[in-house]
């Protein structure tokens, strides 16, 4: 390699790193040290090494075998990871999420109010063998959406012929803060039923466009609530949280535990001011 004189030759610096701490437990915490060595482009021998300290605990490796038994994992357990929502299909169940999560002072997977989703895996592998489905069954009791849910709600026959009106609520039921979850088992926002949150349906008003309307049947919101529940197209609030679980939390990339937090995000409403909505 040529080079100025008047400069040394260029360096290579390696950095590596080892790991410790691994058991044969269902969970292990593993530490990272970090190594480095020094070397110039005429020799192949290193020139100086060393440490350079273990890792923080910001950077330190969870690696477990809990989250989905067939894929163990190794996750940087203290990133709280961002799950969006997908608007292009189902804008209906986004608007709903963004609304709660934008207007209710408790603000329910935030990352701009430092409120993130406390995830509530199946009742096998959370702390209280809590099943989610209990957490739904507060906010949006078996039969809701068809004997309560608004008469206008918009269902998409034409995409699922058998597609009938559904309770979509938000927080979501696989969450802490769930209106569902009991504040015994640590539940962030407790309601007794669906009825004090946030009521609103979903209505297509031409192809492509939809609109979240309040409820008017009712009070409209005081928007000190803690939850929303809305009657949708049930299609729409199933295909919004279809991958939620495979691709992103307990069986995705993350390997999310029981009480694991993470945010949700709606790019789509980034120019939108909450407070000026009604």
């Amino acid at each position: 390699m040529d080079h100025d004189g008047d400069r040394p030759p260029p360096g290579f610096a390696t950095f590596t790193h080892t790991a410790s701490g691994t058991d044969t437990s269902d969970t292990s915490t593993v530490k990272m040290t970090w190594n480095w060595s020094i070397r110039t482009p005429d020799t192949t021998a290193e020139l100086n090494q060393g440490e350079m300290g273990t890792s923080t605990p910001d950077l330190d490796v969870r690696c477990d075998k809990v989250a989905d038994p067939a894929r163990p994992g190794c996750v940087f357990h203290k990133y709280k990871p961002t799950w969006v929502m997908n608007f292009k299909k189902t804008p209906a169940a986004v608007a709903h999420a963004w609304l709660i999560q934008s207007k209710l002072p408790n603000h329910p997977g935030s990352m701009t109010a430092d409120k993130p989703m406390k995830y509530l895996p199946k009742a096998d592998k959370n702390q209280h063998n809590r099943d989610p489905q209990k957490n739904r069954d507060v906010i949006c009791p078996s039969g809701w959406a068809a004997k309560n849910g608004h008469p206008d709600t918009t269902v998409v026959t034409d995409i699922a012929p058998n597609d009938t009106a559904s309770c979509d609520e938000f927080a979501y039921a696989a969450s802490y803060n769930s209106g569902g979850m009991p504040q015994s088992m640590d539940g962030l926002n407790e309601v007794a039923s669906g009825d004090p949150c946030v009521q609103s349906y979903a209505t297509r008003v031409k192809q492509g466009e939809w609109h979240l309307y309040d409820d008017e049947r009712i009070a409209g919101p005081t928007w000190q609530e803690v939850c929303g529940r809305s009657s949708m197209s049930s299609w729409i609030n199933t295909t919004s949280m279809a991958s939620f679980s495979g691709a992103f939390a307990a069986g995705g990339k993350y390997h999310l535990l029981d009480a694991d937090e993470y945010w949700v995000k709606f790019p789509e409403f980034a120019h939108c001011e909450p407070a000026r909505q009604p």
